[in-house]
């Protein structure tokens, strides 16, 4: 299996990119590099990449362990991880033969909100909610927050449009005692061609789609060419949602936006009867593209919290655990001071 790691070009320490920089960074030495000095740097490794991938046969999708280049060490990995660690050494590790082909992305969008961030705004978060355990919010849970690129679906189409419909706008006023009604009719026409772009759907089916839902949107202008050293330092996912399994749920999206689009320029009548409504998608390109968030597990009483922060904008959604011992607790201490209120009240009186 072919592996990548980027490594420091003045110490050989494993290179991760960092949010808050928005440049690759070397934690030994403190050496900082853009995109394209890493591009340069590693172009001649690439060639070697190439010639190795040639002569190996084997199914890279098939493989789920790897050998560290960094220390040797055999990783175990799931079959769809296309960026890790290593278990032993901690150095960013991409396995790039499952990042070619259809398993390639098209697009990304680099994580802007780095691991310290996240960690403020997950504390943020929870700060005000009383009954959550205290082991929720401390350092060792905090320190397993994850930043992982997620495999997304996303179309570009254009949208044929015929609308037709029989309008009315009804005024009724009051004058000199009377009571006076104007009706007005209209005749509407909507034709003409729809671009709508990046229209999104999760292609992974090992994280819970209502989480993730609660963290979007993301800001599609900031996507760029998918470009492989940004995956270094964080996780990333292989989608294991397929592009035809997924286009049904795509074209429903399409066709929700496109009434949306319609219904805001009609919205002004007092009634409207609708005649014609088509819509045909006259062209479609779906892109496989690869979203960043930072995520965060909990395991209390048998149940898996999670917790999301959308690693572009910032906005978290998530479950929180209740510690119902808390609830207990605070329940018999505000049963305690009502009593001796009561006691204390009965005193006065006798």
């Amino acid at each position: 299996m072919t592996i990548k790691s980027y490594k420091c070009h003045n110490c050989g320490a494993g290179l991760s990119f960092k949010p808050e920089l928005q440049k690759f960074k070397c934690d030994y030495c403190l050496s900082e590099y853009t995109e394209k000095e890493i591009k340069d740097l590693y172009k001649e490794k690439n060639k070697e990449d190439v010639a190795i991938k040639q002569k190996n046969d084997v199914d890279a999708k098939r493989l789920a362990t790897y050998n560290c280049n960094s220390c040797g060490a055999c990783v175990v990995t799931d079959d769809t991880t296309t960026s890790t660690f290593c278990y032993y050494c901690h150095n960013p590790v991409i396995i790039s033969d499952r990042l070619s082909g259809e398993f390639l992305p098209k697009k990304m969008i680099p994580f802007v909100i780095g691991k310290e961030k996240a960690q403020e705004i997950f504390l943020d978060w929870v700060s005000d909610k009383k009954y959550v355990p205290k082991e929720f919010s401390s350092n060792s849970q905090l320190e397993k927050i994850t930043g992982i690129y997620l495999p997304y679906w996303w179309t570009d189409c254009v949208v044929d449009v015929t609308y037709e419909a029989e309008a009315e706008n009804v005024k009724v006023w009051q004058e000199e005692n009377q009571e006076h009604k104007e009706t007005k009719k209209f005749k509407i026409v909507r034709k003409g061609h729809l671009d709508i772009n990046n229209v999104e759907e999760l292609a992974f089916t090992k994280i819970d789609e209502k989480l993730l839902n609660g963290i979007a949107p993301y800001t599609e202008s900031a996507a760029i060419e998918f470009s492989m050293p940004y995956l270094s330092g964080f996780f990333a996912e292989q989608y294991n949602i397929d592009k035809s399994e997924i286009s049904p749920k795509i074209d429903a999206q399409i066709k929700n936006y496109t009434n949306s689009l319609i219904n805001d320029t009609v919205k002004n009548f007092t009634s409207v009867n609708e005649t014609t409504n088509i819509s045909n998608i006259i062209s479609k390109e779906t892109n496989y593209t690869l979203l960043p968030a930072w995520i965060l597990t909990f395991l209390f009483e048998g149940k898996t919290y999670v917790f999301a922060v959308n690693g572009q904008t910032g906005k978290s959604f998530g479950e929180l655990p209740v510690d119902n011992k808390k609830i207990i607790g605070v329940s018999a201490i505000i049963f305690i001071i009502v009593l001796l209120v009561l006691l204390a009240g009965g005193m006065l009186i006798w």
